[in-house]
């Protein structure tokens, strides 16, 4: 069972799981509206189980998390049932594999009945018993919580599969459904409203062999971030989160020689090039669970605020209202990426770049925003503390000024260190109040080569 696969299982079960409880308060516990839910929900379970003894569902900043799946595109029976877990105390739920359809049933009716609020976990596994449900059990959630940034890493690497299988699809003459892509997406966006540093760290992710995909990846996330700060619908950052993930689908169909050239592209070439755009607004817009509003966002990524770009826009063309996004988080992740006709450059200096063109080829409103997302130091940006240790900005904390966090990788002798370490700069010496680490300016990371992009994950990730 792939992923995919699993994730719709886990969604239809617990769609179940409500069903059935929504129903037990409508009809009596032998109706087939409620029986069937449950039988159901066992016979998934059976499917998903596998070698595994346990699973596990738990609910965690507000996200239902099944196996480690998190459950964004919630359904009211989706709603209903973790209102119910969430009122009685319910934190994670182990479910045995020796359960039968009648634990599920006791264990339906458990949460039907049950009147009494935040309940503590004996409380609730003692009621559980008396109930009649002996395979199914609850315990402490941070037994069992599975860390943000491991969950983001998950959901980032289930998009780059996503673009891997598109643009597969697209190169062997077939049209991909769309439906995958907005799923991603939508996952993507969720984990961003939830963890915001957890999500944009991982932008961090150049592989020089693997470009196309974490830069489709990329774009996404980072025009996602900024659909999000400009408040624009729910809709919308659907919207522009594809096109942020497709937007260089056209490409498949140019020559590969001419897309992986290293050198200079001729005048001849780069007219080819250009066509990339109008192929891919060709593209989306035959692909089922796709927008309009998407295949136009792809259509005028490379059009330039001052309309200068490619396709060239008639005088009386009217851009979308979105489509000066994604080229404000294509510039930054370009610019920011070693390609074999450039040099990777620093954050800071990709920003400046990025505000000199203001105007030109960005728009300067969205320019703005997007520098106060990613804050005076940006993530990824290798910094020294005034305790002399040197690290890499790995999250810019909630107010996007103080409270950022860093990871250590060189203690005040320039050493590295065993394991890197997280810090939060919001915190305080305890004595005097002041911040016990603050960021002195940055550092050039090529006079310390040791330091990876991997060392920084293996720091944020759970220890």
């Amino acid at each position: 069972m792939n992923r995919r696969e699993q994730e719709i299982l886990i969604t239809g079960l617990i769609r179940a799981l409500g069903t059935s409880l929504r129903n037990r308060g409508l009809y009596p516990a032998a109706h087939p509206l409620v029986r069937t839910p449950v039988e159901k929900v066992h016979k998934d379970l059976l499917l998903l189980f596998g070698d595994h003894s346990e699973l596990v569902l738990l609910i965690t900043d507000g996200t239902l998390v099944f196996e480690g799946v998190p459950i964004f595109s919630l359904t009211s029976s989706h709603e209903f049932f973790m209102e119910r877990l969430s009122r009685i105390g319910v934190p994670a739920i182990i479910f045995d594999k020796r359960l039968t359809s009648g634990d599920i049933e006791n264990f339906i009716r458990f949460l039907h009945e049950t009147k009494e609020q935040e309940l503590s976990p004996n409380r609730i596994q003692e009621l559980l018993f008396q109930s009649g449900v002996t395979y199914i059990r609850v315990k402490p959630i941070e037994d069992s919580e599975k860390d943000d940034q491991t969950v983001a890493h998950e959901l980032y690497d289930n998009a780059v599969s996503v673009v891997v299988s598109v643009l597969r699809d697209v190169r062997l003459g077939r049209i991909p459904s769309g439906a995958e892509s907005e799923r991603v997406v939508k996952d993507m966006s969720s984990m961003l409203t939830r963890n915001r540093d957890a999500m944009l760290a991982l932008t961090l992710i150049k592989k020089y062999d693997e470009y196309t995909y974490n830069h489709s990846v990329n774009v996404a996330v980072l025009s996602l971030a900024l659909a999000d700060t400009l408040n624009l619908s729910s809709q919308d950052k659907v919207d522009v989160g594809v096109a942020g993930l497709l937007h260089d689908i056209g490409k498949t169909q140019l020559a590969l020689n001419l897309i992986r050239k290293p050198s200079t592209l001729t005048p001849m070439e780069f007219e080819e090039i250009k066509k990339h755009p109008g192929e891919g607004f060709a593209l989306l817009g035959k692909m089922s669970h796709i927008r309009p509003a998407s295949a136009y966002l792809v259509l005028e990524h490379h059009m330039r605020f001052d309309r200068t770009g490619y396709p060239r826009p008639e005088p009386d063309y009217r851009m979308h209202p979105n489509s000066n996004v994604i080229p404000v988080a294509d510039s930054y992740d370009a610019l920011t990426t070693m390609r074999s006709y450039q040099k990777a450059r620093f954050p800071q200096e990709s920003l400046e770049i990025m505000k000199n063109v203001a105007g030109k080829s960005l728009d300067p409103g969205v320019v703005e925003v997007f520098a106060k997302i990613m804050g005076t130091y940006p993530v990824g940006t290798m910094v020294r503390l005034n305790t002399m240790e040197i690290g890499v900005v790995s999250g810019q904390g909630t107010s996007g000024e103080g409270g950022q966090k860093v990871v250590v990788l060189f203690d005040l002798n320039g050493n590295p260190l065993p394991r890197p370490e997280q810090v939060d700069l919001g915190e305080s010496d305890g004595a005097s109040k002041k911040p016990r680490r603050m960021i002195l300016g940055p550092v050039n990371p090529q006079f310390h080569p040791s330091a990876t992009t991997g060392a920084l994950f293996s720091a944020m990730a759970p220890a």
